[in-house]
Formats: C-alpha cells, structure tokens, sequence
C-alpha cells in the first residue's frame, strides 16, 4: 500500500508526464521494493520489537537472547492478523519470540500445494513455470517444513526453531488450482494475474497461450480431500519440525450477502465453508491441535464493516491476535 505523502506526489507526477510512465514504473518498483525491505523497531520497558512486512521478533534486549521460539504462518489474507499479537506477548516476554510469514500473497497455501513441495518435481518445468508466472522461488521447495527459519532482513537475530505452524483453511475452502498435464504439479496463477497490471498480461498472449496448453483446470478442493491432506500435514509438520499445529478457521457466513432464499443457488459457498469448518473441528479432536475460531471471534466483535468472510478491518485482527496469544500460551510458547 502506498502512503498518503506518495500518492499526493504519484499524482502531481501523472497530471504533468502522464500515468504509467517508464520512471513512475521504475520508482513504483524502488519504493515497493524499499517497504518490502524496511525494518521498524521500537522499544518499551523491558522489550523490544522489530517489525517487518512479513514478521515481528519481540525480544528482551537487541542481542536476541535465550529461549528463541518461532511462529511460521502459512496461509492467505487472514494470516497477518497473528501480528496483532505482539503486544501481548510483549508484556511478559522472556528471551526472544519470532512470528513469520512463510509464503506472502495468494496461492500457494492449499494443503495439496504445500504437501506437493516434499515430492520430486520435474525441476525444468518448475523453473518454466516459475518463470512465466512469476512465482516466489519458495512456491515448490520444502523449505515450510525444514526445522529452523531466519527472519527476512533481520540477519542479526539468528536462527529460530519452528515451535508453532500456523495455517489456514481459507486456501483449501476458494481456491482454484490447475495440474501440469504431463508432470502433475499443481499451481494458482492467482498471483501472477493479481500482482501486475492486467495490460502486462494481456500483451504477453504466449504466456496465457502456453499456460491453456500446459495446464487442465482441477477447481476446488473437496471436504473429503481436505481431511486427508490436512491429516498428513499435521503430521508431517509435527514429525519434520518437532513442533506444535495451530489452525485458523474462517467465518462462515458472508456480512454483505443478501440472499434469503437459496432455491435456485446450486452450491453456496457459506455452506461449503461450514462443511469445512465442521471438518476442522473433527480434525482437531482426532489429531489433537488447536484451532484460532476467527469465526467466534469475528461474529462476537461484529462484522457490519467486514468485506467478506476472509478480509476483515484492521480492528478485528486484534481479537483474532489475542486468540492466538492464548492459544500459545496454552502451548508454552508465551
């Protein structure tokens, strides 16, 4: 998000030279890039916390003492609101608590994907792929299970063990994926269309051609899939790292979804993401990990200004970050 200083600049630029302008991209590209890279710290009595665009390290002194626990989140517009909980974890901490985000943006989160990462894939057409569709270099490696993570530009902190993965269903629940038609893999170009200008996309044909032609739509997940995968993640989350599995569920109703009568609505998505809900919870008392109730939380704090079930003002990150800090609690975390 551009601040409200660049935007007021961004603008007096374009009334002068025109929108999109080879130097307004170039220092979109510069400042984007500079956000991306910025570390905020701030300090308190007995604390202090760095801050980035993916992660927030509360420890007690700058020289990031003992014990080190870390939070790895993997998921999608939800995710953030784990962040939330740094304050609270700031009130009694002792040593150094690291909260990251593996994997930003869309795609890439549905358990199917993730698992796929532990496979042997075709590495020339993974590289392909990731060319053309401008996938993260993390999108096919296993590195969300390897047992330890260093926090993006924060070098100084060290290395952090994964005490705690969090993950969430929202992925598993809206997302579309397709399937390489001759090596299997599975991909949501989701980022590639929602990360640049549709006019880039539009221009480069070759590659919307090349991916009609390499790729067969699969669609979304079924609840009996999500029970398998989500099963074997746990565990192999739990057997690779040696630490705990936190689920995030989603709301299950839609705040500006005005329909009253569902004769002629084939399969609506509030009683999908129900199904999945309910499966979560049945998960959770066979395999025994925790589950954030965003669903709770965000019907108890009121959702007359919510978007939809997944984006949800700022405001209402903060009691999702209190659920999270009590749940961690109860694992020993904080």
């Amino acid at each position: 998000m551009i601040s409200k200083p660049a935007e007021l600049a961004l603008n007096a630029w374009r009334s002068v030279f025109g929108e999109d302008t080879i130097v307004e991209n170039w220092v979109r590209r510069r400042y984007l890039s500079a956000l991306r890279n910025e570390v905020k710290r701030e300090t308190g009595p007995g604390w202090v916390q760095y801050s980035t665009q993916s992660s927030v390290v509360i420890t007690e002194s700058d020289d990031f003492p003992g014990p080190k626990r870390g939070v790895m989140l993997r998921g999608g517009c939800d995710m953030p609101s784990a962040f939330t909980a740094a304050p609270l974890i700031r009130e009694n901490i002792e040593g150094t608590v690291a909260i990251s985000r593996h994997l930003p943006g869309t795609g890439g989160h549905r358990s199917d994907q993730i698992l796929q990462t532990l496979d042997e894939l075709d590495p020339a057409s993974v590289r392909e792929t990731c060319q053309l569709l401008k996938l993260n270099h993390a999108y096919f490696t296993p590195s969300f299970f390897e047992p330890k993570f260093h926090v993006r530009n924060l070098p100084k902190a060290g290395e952090f063990p994964k005490t705690v993965s969090v993950l969430g269903i929202a992925s598993d629940e809206v997302r579309q994926v397709y399937r390489h038609r001759e090596h299997g893999f599975l991909v949501d170009p989701g980022g590639w269309w929602l990360n640049q200008d549709l006019n880039n996309v539009l221009d480069d044909l070759s590659a919307v051609e090349w991916f009609r032609k390499e790729f067969r739509r699969v669609g979304r997940m079924s609840v009996d899939d999500f029970r398998k995968n989500n099963t074997r993640l746990a565990g192999e989350i739990r057997g690779r790292t040696g630490g705990d599995v936190v689920f995030y569920n989603t709301m299950v109703l839609d705040p500006a979804n005005p329909t009253h009568n569902y004769q002629l609505v084939k399969t609506a998505h509030s009683v999908r993401r129900r199904e999945f809900a309910i499966a979560l919870a049945e998960l959770s008392r066979d395999l025994d990990f925790s589950i954030v109730d965003v669903d709770r939380i965000l019907k108890g704090a009121g959702v007359k200004e919510q978007v939809d079930f997944a984006h949800f003002p700022t405001d209402r990150m903060v009691p999702i970050g209190a659920d999270l800090h009590r749940v961690l609690g109860e694992l020993g975390v904080v």
